[in-house]
């Protein structure tokens, strides 16, 4: 049986097991599936299938449940990926750029990011027009000290995320 450490925040030092990815890629394929089928499933009975998947949100392996959407069903006809450059790089500026991309609710993904860019962030908004007001908006504020924004705008989704790939046994 082979054993994973994972590392990062309150999971450093957690061993992940066979039965653990298998938890993991069952409901990662459907979250709504019941404890029973999932017991079913990974071998286990009920009982402990449950006390593993508490055992997995408490130290943050699973980080919650949600419904993927379609971002056009919703009033989202733009998705853009914007690359986010610092003039002014200082904690200060960067810590209140952060929290007001956090706060927005069109900014969709965040991360930090190395090379030409400080920011990728997944924007969503209505049409064109909303997009340039958004960013103008953040650009125009000298308190985030943004010196550019890059966007590149999608123009059709071949693959959207569906969860992250959990190793198999043997990996």
């Amino acid at each position: 049986m082979t054993q994973r450490t994972r590392s990062g925040g309150d999971r450093r030092g957690l061993r992940l097991d066979r039965i653990d990815l298998s938890i993991l890629r069952t409901m990662q394929e459907n979250a709504r599936i019941t404890y029973q089928a999932l017991s079913e499933r990974i071998g286990l009975s009920a009982r402990p299938s449950l006390e593993r998947v508490r055992r997995l949100e408490q130290k943050g392996v699973i980080r919650g449940y949600s419904v993927l959407l379609d971002p056009a069903s919703v009033g989202h006809d733009i998705i853009a990926l914007a690359e986010i450059a610092m003039r002014d790089p200082s904690a200060s500026t960067r810590q209140r750029l952060e929290r007001a991309l956090i706060a927005h609710p069109s900014v969709v993904e965040l991360q930090v990011v190395n090379g030409a860019h400080d920011y990728a962030a997944r924007v969503v908004a209505p049409s064109l027009a909303n997009y340039e007001a958004l960013t103008e908006a953040f650009l125009a504020d000298p308190a985030f000290g943004i010196s550019r924004i890059h966007t590149t705008f999608v123009l059709k989704t071949l693959k959207p995320f569906a969860g992250y790939p959990v190793p198999d046994d043997e990996d």
